[in-house]
């Protein structure tokens, strides 16, 4: 006998919507365009990075800026479960995933932060008292360095949390070295 195994977060992204397939989309109306990340008429600012080196050559206030937008866009993409796991609010669903909202601890400094990003969670962690035990896809296969840099940013400095900002150069000591292990 065969057991195929489904990870929890691949169901629930399956679950999430779509576009309809041809059998339910009516034959007088055209399928509808899915919306883009960046609309395709909407130019990209001057001075967005697109890569790490780009990145560094912006100032202090231009990076936060940065991070904060794009790790907003990370963080409620409808590919990835960040906000349907831990809440528009950060707040978290226990008893499966905990809050984001005054966890300075839990995520330590940046390095960690991004290895939880980079390798996931998985067993029972104690979180303000409230024991959580949820499973964190792994997001390294899928972000890049810029993208987990500007999650964790935005995670860190959101819903009343200013913990500092997260770099590319974080994420790749994090990928190297894997604190969590």
């Amino acid at each position: 006998m065969r057991t195929i195994m489904i990870p929890a977060s691949m169901l629930l992204l399956a679950a999430c919507g779509g576009t309809p397939t041809p059998a339910e989309t009516p034959k007088d109306e055209a399928p509808k365009e899915e919306p883009t990340a960046e609309p395709k008429d909407e130019a990209k600012p001057a001075g967005d990075p697109t890569d790490a080196a780009s990145f560094d050559a912006l100032d202090a206030d231009a990076k936060h800026a940065f991070l904060m937008k794009k790790g907003e866009e990370v963080y409620t993409s409808s590919t990835l479960a960040c906000q349907t796991c831990h809440g528009a609010d950060g707040k978290g669903t226990p008893p499966a995933f905990p809050p984001l909202v005054g966890q300075k601890d839990m995520m330590g400094d940046c390095v960690n932060h991004a290895a939880i990003v980079i390798y996931g969670l998985q067993g029972e962690i104690v979180v303000d008292g409230q024991t959580y035990n949820g499973v964190m896809t792994p997001q390294g296969d899928m972000l890049d360095d810029l993208q987990i840099a500007a999650v964790a940013t935005y995670e860190r400095n959101t819903w009343g949390n200013a913990f500092g900002d997260c770099t590319p150069a974080d994420v790749a000591k994090a990928r190297a070295e894997n604190p969590l292990k």
